[in-house]
This record gives structure tokens, sequence and C-alpha cells, in this order.
């Protein structure tokens, strides 16, 4: 994943200006390229090669649930700006795996999830749980260089999967003991 031209000096600027994103993942838009394609320089680019079909969210092909609610469609026709902040707020939901950035009291990664598959869905789970909010970037985005294709992938993917798929559910459970007074769940 290739980061936005400035998005690392704008999260810094934006995190080193206030405390206020401690409870808060700052969604960061991921999108998959043409391998043939050069890399956009800015988003006003990305979104030219989106509009022709060069770009696309990520995982488009593979999983759409799990990059939807980052809401592409919304966050190309945002208006340009010169400042990163956010721009909306998205409601956690299953089975998203947004990228993200969180300040405060961020939950560890469970590290059972090894390989492929349901790695950054049970992050964003845990964060959702845990009273995290949710909110999309405006300027920032990640790309990555090809379209993702069931058939590239190593060939214990889908065993990785399904281990991990049954040990989601497993996690799940262990979030209601975790975190017993929460309304929120997976």
């Amino acid at each position: 994943m290739v980061p936005s031209e400035g998005l690392w000096r704008g999260l810094r600027e934006m995190l080193d200006q206030s405390n206020q994103w401690g409870g808060t993942a700052l969604v960061v838009p991921a999108f998959e390229i043409r391998r043939a394609r050069r890399m956009p320089m800015n988003k006003n680019e990305l979104v030219q090669l989106y509009q022709v079909g060069e770009v696309r969210p990520f995982y488009y092909g593979l999983c759409t649930p799990c990059q939807a609610p980052t809401n592409y469609s919304r966050w190309v026709n945002l208006p340009e700006e010169s400042l990163l902040r956010p721009a909306y707020v998205v409601p956690w939901q299953d089975p998203w795996e947004p990228f993200y950035v969180a300040g405060g009291k961020v939950p560890t990664f469970d590290e059972r999830f090894r390989q492929y598959g349901f790695n950054r869905i049970s992050q964003a789970c845990e964060l959702h749980v845990a009273g995290f909010d949710f909110e999309v970037l405006n300027e920032g985005f990640l790309v990555h260089k090809g379209f993702k294709e069931a058939l590239k992938f190593h060939p214990q993917k889908e065993a990785e999967n399904q281990h991990n798929k049954i040990l989601y559910r497993q996690f799940k459970q262990e979030l209601k003991a975790k975190y017993p007074n929460s309304p929120r769940r997976c």
C-alpha cells in the first residue's frame, strides 16, 4: 500500500494540533490501480482514474463488503481541500476492514490471527466494541499496485481464511466478556 503524497505529514500535523482524536479511528480510503498505470500524485488524479475504471476500491473484486462502508462514491465527490481532516463519520459494520490511524487507548492486535483472513476485520470490530468512532479522511488515500484477483493468491489462502473465520466467531464471543458494558457488537 502506497500512501498519497503528504498523508504522513498531514496526519502528524492534525494529530499534533489536538488531543481530540483519542477514541477515533481515522479511516484512510484504500484503492487498487491497474498494474500498467503509474501511481496518482494526488486525489484529483486518483479520482480521474477512478471515473474511467483504472482505479477501484481495494478488494472490489474479492470482498466488496469489506471496504463498502468507506463510501467511496461519497469520498470521490468531496470538494477538494488543502488540509487533511475527517470528512464524515461512518458506522462500523461487519465485515468492514478499514485502513486507519487511531490515537488513544487502541486495543492491541490479537496475534492469533495469522496469515490471511479476518485480521483487520477483528481489529476494527474490537475498536467498534471498545467505543471508537470511524471518520473517513477527506484527502489522504492508499493505493495498491495491481487489481486483487482471486486466482492470484498463495495456495494456502483458503485454509488460512477458514481457520481465521472460526477464530473470528470465537473472538466476537470473547469481546462480549471483555467489554460487558458496551452496547456495541460485531
